[in-house]
């Protein structure tokens, strides 16, 4: 049985900020649904405190955004932290770009084929800008 709080869907929960995120919703209750990428080795993941109850960890992958449908199902937030890593540094920034709106378009298509999400939460990071060859000084992270 669920808590009162409700479960959260957390994207790119096996990165830094994803993981310390499922921690603290986990410290605080919530049963979190994560979605990660192909990966072996997820006991960080399995082995904080309250996973074994309230953890479920999903396959997905931003280039098939409908791979996160199972996971924001019956979800009433969502955490959008995952990104598209080219980490072999050969995809154009264009195709990363474009892999990584498609992306969250289809996690926000999911969350309104869910009918259950109420939040959403989009992060990004300063490489938005400061990584833009660019200079910039000043950094305005407002809306």
């Amino acid at each position: 049985m669920e808590g009162e709080k409700g479960k959260v869907c957390v994207t790119g929960g096996s990165g830094f900020i994803g993981s310390w995120l499922i921690l603290r919703l986990l410290e605080h209750g919530y049963y979190v649904n994560t979605t990660i990428r192909l990966d072996p080795d997820v006991s960080f993941l399995t082995a904080l405190p309250g996973a074994e109850e309230r953890l479920q960890i999903f396959n997905a992958d931003l280039s098939n955004p409908e791979s996160f449908n199972a996971a924001i199902q019956g979800c009433v937030g969502v955490f959008h932290v995952a990104t598209p890593v080219d980490f072999e540094d050969k995809e154009l920034e264009p195709v990363v770009t474009k892999r990584s709106i498609d992306g969250a378009l289809g996690i926000l298509k999911a969350c309104l084929y869910a009918k259950t999400v109420k939040r959403v939460v989009y992060t990004s990071s300063a490489s938005a800008v400061a990584f833009s060859n660019k200079d910039v000084e000043d950094m305005d992270e407002s809306f």
